[in-house]
């Protein structure tokens, strides 16, 4: 019983590689020389022969090393594939398809664009060996062969020959696709027409028309000299070029000007003319056409040919004829923005011709008029002139349209009020250049008569030096950046509430690019707070710090120590720290336990044992929060070394039974060596007696090291 057990698992072990083999690789790819890639298919091939892989391997396909290429040939004398493929066994190997993909072949044509080629429609009629290798290598590497060549028998030419098949010489059309082609200015060029009418494809191409992505276009004169179409349509062998428009023509559209809203209708002038009357002398069509202004149809260029009064109705008048609407316009005048100009408007009143082109100017030739000149009767001025219509002397902002401007601080200047009272000019351009040119003054240059202080001089209206609220709608709570101590609020709320604006702008605080900052010693001298916080208007600058100066708990990082504002500053002023013992905000630097104990520096200048307890002992009132330590150590032969604050003092220690005397605190702080903690240092001290396990105990490592 066991021993067929060993040759069955045996047999099943063996087969499993052929198995797992043959999955690898399901479908393998050839490339050959000239007939493409040829796909080979695993799975119908393993299903065929009852997937026993040695039918070909290695008795026909080495496994593992590159295998040598094989000719057709040598496959019809039985070598690889041919091996079984040999009518018995599999269908034959001239049953090209079947491994050799043929797809439709699109072929590049110079000068005249793409053919297709269709293998599905010859392989009805011919064999594979029909073609290839004779007449044309399978694959892209095939060369150029020109029509000529194809009519000494290359390439197609080898069957189309009019015998074995239709001749190359004729029937274009079988292989090169012909369609109507479209033209600019609605021209159709109908190949199914010139065809039927017995003409070939040579009677054109390439003599007149280059077909493909090089072809040229002719305008109407190249054609009038008989270039392109005009070879045959010169009256005599078909109609002419320069007449019967519409035939090539099919659509004559009509035409919208965008820049002018203007349309020209070709369907009403080809009742009343013909197309040769207008182009080409006057129009020239197409992509070489160019527009006229109207200053130029006047002089009877383009539609002013015409449309001179006598033929037809003058350019200089009737503009709704040809221009469908009017727009209305913004006109960027400098330097005072923006003027809208309503056509609706004017015309519900006046024609066109009223202003149109004896007033304005339209198209390139329009120009732009000053003020002065409008009022001398020019542009707008020639109706404005408080007769026909209110003068441009005045009633600005009835062109020019006014707004309240807003302005830094929430300052405003309200156009209308000012205009109840004053005419544009009042202030245009002596005081403010109007639009983006436009310069903003300080207060104090507004105390000097500059812009608004022009006038708000306590004389011809209130002064810029008070009343600050007519002109900012409201005040905004402040935060001054200050140099030592940090953010500083001030509240225009509270201020405002006790006093105006007045008493404190500009004569103490100069507002604006003016404005200064002062330091605690000149506000201790009566200047900018200090000229009220003075201990009689109000609470003296020096005192109350913390009145104006925000005070924080300070979180020392990374010590874990903190130091408390509120419980100091009942006790001291702000003055017997800052800035002598610290400097406040980012320039603080921060100073070592050991610099506090012997040089008295920082909080060591007060905690000495004498006016407050020492920096060197009474460690948790100042560090409430002892972290454990982790050592970590270069060696990888033991794990870092963990040491924990909570135990120790869970023992009954306090911190000076380590600080100073054993474990140096800050920067003075250096790391022991085993050997050394043997010697009675750092934690040796303790852990080398009767007090504690021993550093030298090996079977106590893991205590401190922790893997």
């Amino acid at each position: 019983m066991n021993r067929l057990w060993v040759p069955a698992v045996l047999i099943l072990l063996l087969g499993v590689p052929f198995f797992l083999h043959a999955k690898d690789y399901k479908v393998v790819t050839f490339k050959t020389v000239n007939a493409g890639k040829v796909n080979f298919p695993h799975d119908p091939h393993l299903k065929k022969l009852g997937n026993n892989c040695t039918q070909c391997h290695n008795a026909l396909y080495t496994i593992g090393r590159q295998n040598p290429p094989v000719t057709m040939a040598e496959m019809e004398k039985g070598k690889s594939c041919g091996a079984c493929h040999n009518t018995v066994k599999a269908f034959g190997l001239p049953e090209c398809t079947r491994c050799h993909i043929t797809r439709e072949v699109p072929i590049q044509i110079p000068d005249f664009g793409t053919i297709t080629f269709s293998h599905a429609f010859h392989l009805t009629r011919f064999q594979c060996w029909d073609c290839h290798n004779g007449l044309f290598i399978a694959g892209p590497g095939n060369p150029h062969v020109s029509m000529a060549d194809m009519e000494g028998g290359l390439s197609c030419g080898g069957c189309h020959d009019g015998r074995i098949a239709f001749s190359v010489k004729g029937d274009c059309v079988k292989c090169h696709v012909v369609k109507d082609i479209a033209f600019s200015a609605d021209a159709l060029f109908k190949h199914t027409v010139h065809l039927g009418l017995g003409y070939g494809c040579r009677d054109c191409h390439s003599q007149h028309f280059i077909a493909g992505p090089n072809s040229k276009r002719y305008t109407m004169l190249d054609m009038e000299t008989g270039k392109s179409c005009g070879a045959c349509h010169e009256g005599k062998t078909a109609f002419n070029v320069t007449g019967d428009c519409q035939r090539c023509h099919g659509g004559n559209r009509e035409i919208t000007y965008k820049a002018a809203a203007a349309y020209f209708p070709h369907v009403f002038h080809t009742k009343i003319f013909i197309c040769a009357d207008c182009h080409s002398g006057i129009f020239t069509g197409g992509p070489t056409s160019r527009r006229y202004t109207m200053a130029e149809m006047e002089q009877d260029r383009s539609c002013g040919a015409c449309h001179d009064g006598n033929i037809a109705f003058g350019v200089t008048a009737n503009c709704d004829r040809c221009h469908r609407q009017t727009k209305e316009l913004e006109l960027a005048v400098q330097p005072i923005g923006t003027v809208p100009f309503s056509h609706k408007v004017h015309t519900s009143l006046f024609t066109c011709g009223d202003c149109h082109n004896k007033v304005f100017v339209t198209g390139s030739q329009a120009r732009r008029f000053t003020m002065k000149e409008m009022e001398k009767g020019k542009s707008c001025g020639a109706c404005h002139d408080d007769r026909t219509a209110f003068t441009v002397k005045a009633n600005c902002s009835r062109c020019h349209p006014v707004r309240d401007i807003p302005y830094v601080l929430d300052a405003w200047f309200g156009h209308n009020r000012h205009l109840q009272m004053y005419t544009c000019t009042d202030c245009h351009n002596a005081f403010f250049v109007a639009g983006p040119g436009n310069k903003r003054r300080t207060m104090v240059e507004m105390e000097k008569d500059q812009s608004c202080g022009a006038c708000h001089d306590g004389y011809i209206a209130f002064s810029v030096a008070g009343d600050c609220n007519r002109c900012h709608k409201s005040t905004k709570e402040l935060v001054i950046k200050t140099r030592g101590a940090g953010p500083t609020p001030f509240s225009h709320k509270v201020h405002v509430a006790l006093f105006t604006c007045g008493d404190c702008h500009n004569r103490i605080f100069p507002t604006g690019v003016a404005a200064k900052r002062f330091t605690m010693a000149d506000m201790e001298a009566g200047k900018s707070c200090g000229a009220c916080h003075d201990a009689k208007t109000a609470f003296t600058v020096r005192a109350n710090c913390a009145r104006c100066h925000p005070i924080k708990e300070i979180q020392m990082q990374p010590s874990g120590a903190t130091f408390s504002h509120k419980l100091h500053t009942g006790l001291y002023r702000c003055n017997e720290c800052h800035d002598r013992l610290f400097n406040p905000g980012a320039g603080n630097r921060r100073v070592s336990m050991a610099a506090m104990e012997k040089k008295q520096e920082s909080c060591g200048a007060c905690h000495n044992d004498k006016t407050a307890f020492s920096v060197t002992g009474s460690c948790l009132r100042c560090h409430p929060i002892l972290k454990a330590i982790s050592y970590e150590l270069q060696s990888k032969s033991v794990g870092d070394a963990f040491f924990s604050h909570k135990v120790h003092l869970g023992r009954g220690y306090t911190c000076a039974d380590c600080h100073y005397a054993i474990i140096k605190t800050g920067d003075e702080r250096r790391s022991f060596t085993m050997s050394e903690m043997g010697q009675g240092q750092s934690c040796g001290y303790c852990h080398g007696a009767l007090m504690a396990f021993s550093v030298r105990d090996q079977n106590a490592c893991n205590r401190c090291h922790k893997d």
